[in-house]
């Protein structure tokens, strides 16, 4: 059998791996991890039922227009097509997020020529911790984006090719529409500009022009789709109008051995020293690719203009890369040296040290995911709401399951995690705290009436969240017990009347 045809076999062997591991973990249960997926699910059915995603959403905030790109639900309306909504959204994102393992494996090749450590590689980029858990049953957009960016790397990487670079320019064009993370794109291309005039003072034309056509193409595709966002919101837009009480929850701070275990030890090690490597003693215009994307990402980070996780997703599957090309000068090193004999041994050690430090965790973080996802009982309350209540009753659960209350009750909620478009959430984002929170009856109700509410969701989640174990202000007379389990739904029936 011939070498090539080997590490061909064992690449497939590995992307089976990571997709089986996946689907395992992910088919524990029938249901999703509460909040982005079942934001997904609804926009899914509604292309599906009218060929449009719910751009004017009756039942968000009880009535709302929504800004997103649409590619990603567009893509998965598709399969959902042949084998139904539910199952295309566990099955689709897994398959979209294994094909990393395979980018990863072209662009280190591409980088190395080595098809050892292009393969150690992209069995690295399959664990990622941080991305395996994140996406493992939470229908995620980063599924795609993120093997679609670094797609993207690699054809940038071979962009003298004209096939790769029609790719680039192509699939540019899809990202824009697909998620408003282009930005970091762009913005990892324009410091790339930046490392190699300052490396190796003068550029390529090509790649100049190829980066200023995608720059004002994606600035004049964003500004076409979040027009109406930017005078709304002003610069307020750029932390998604997010309300002041839960900013700092959406944009943690940098923790590091958060960090540590989200990326993967040996990724991070290798990963670091490559950079130091090649911004000291050695060049390479892909690895300083590779390094502007990192310093892009460090300075969004810091300026809390991306989530910690989206941070770290992009920081562990660059570093899975550079991990390459830390391997790439090691073993140059070792092949000049008396233990160059004994190089197995060295890769067994790094494989077993990977398996510890970034397969385990992985798979680890994937089930507390999969187990903290929305159990059966939330099911049957959101169920019982669709079935059992009239279709235009607003339903008033926490911000984070107003998504669930919109794509399986198919009711309107009160508030959820979109605040784009939405005037003074802070305010509503107030109000239900202190409903749910409320002692007195009268204080409840009179905030129950501002927003229009039918009926009252409370599961162990919102208990959590508020700190109560219960809706102490929830009388007889007032609020009737409709629907009893470890979820509690109870209706409104009273209403305070000014004179």
């Amino acid at each position: 059998m011939k070498v090539k045809s080997v590490y061909i076999y064992l690449l497939v062997a590995v992307v089976l791996l990571t997709f089986v591991m996946r689907i395992y973990l992910s088919f524990q249960t029938p249901h999703f991890e509460m909040g982005e997926a079942y934001f997904t699910y609804r926009q899914v059915d509604s292309i599906q039922e009218g060929f449009l995603p719910s751009y004017v959403d009756d039942l968000s905030y009880s009535g709302r227009t929504r800004i997103f790109p649409p590619v990603y639900y567009y893509l998965l309306s598709v399969f959902s097509l042949f084998v139904g909504t539910s199952i295309a959204l566990k099955i689709i994102p897994n398959v979209l997020a294994s094909f990393l393992v395979v980018i990863v494996y072209f662009i280190v090749l591409e980088m190395t020529r080595k098809k050892d450590i292009a393969l150690f590689s992209s069995f690295a980029a399959g664990f990622i911790p941080v991305f395996f858990a994140g996406t493992v049953n939470s229908a995620s957009i980063m599924s795609l984006t993120i093997p679609l960016i670094f797609y993207l790397v690699y054809c940038f990487i071979r962009i003298r090719d004209r096939k790769f670079l029609y790719q680039f320019l192509f699939f540019s064009f899809i990202l824009t529409l697909t998620s408003a993370i282009s930005f970091l794109f762009v913005f990892a291309l324009l410091i790339y500009l930046m490392l190699v005039k300052l490396e190796y003072k003068v550029h390529s034309k090509l790649e100049v022009e190829v980066i200023l056509f995608v720059t004002f193409m994606s600035l004049w595709i964003n500004i076409l789709i979040y027009k109406k966002a930017f005078l709304f919101h002003s610069y307020a837009l750029i932390w998604q109008n997010i309300p002041s009480q839960i900013l700092d929850s959406f944009f943690q701070q940098v923790d590091v051995l958060g960090s540590v275990s989200g990326i993967g030890l040996i990724p991070l090690l290798f990963g670091v020293y490559a950079v130091y490597r090649y911004m000291f003693k050695e060049r390479d215009k892909s690895t300083y690719l590779l390094m502007a994307f990192a310093l892009a990402v460090a300075v969004l980070l810091w300026f809390r203009l991306i989530t910690l996780d989206i941070g770290l997703i992009f920081l562990g599957a660059i570093l899975v890369i550079l991990l390459g090309q830390s391997l790439n000068l090691m073993f140059k090193y070792i092949e000049l040296s008396k233990v160059s004999r004994f190089s197995y041994l060295f890769w067994a050690c790094l494989v077993v040290l990977l398996c510890m430090t970034s397969v385990l965790p992985s798979v680890a973080r994937g089930s507390v995911s999969v187990y903290d996802s929305v159990n059966q009982d939330e099911i049957d309350a959101l169920l019982w709401l669709r079935e059992s209540t009239p279709k235009n009753s607003v339903i008033l659960a926490s911000v984070g399951e107003g998504n669930m209350i919109t794509a399986v009750a198919k009711r309107r909620n009160v508030a959820d995690d979109d605040f784009i478009l939405i005037r003074a959430p802070e305010d509503i984002f107030e109000d239900i705290d202190a409903i749910y929170t409320s002692i007195l009856k009268i204080n409840a109700v009179e905030l129950l009436n501002r927003y229009s509410v039918d009926y009252i969701y409370f599961s162990p989640r919102s208990a959590k969240e508020f700190g109560v174990s219960d809706l102490r202000f929830a009388e007889p007379d007032c609020f009737d017990l409709v629907h009893n389990s470890s979820v509690l739904v109870y209706e409104v029936k009273c209403e305070v009347k000014v004179s």
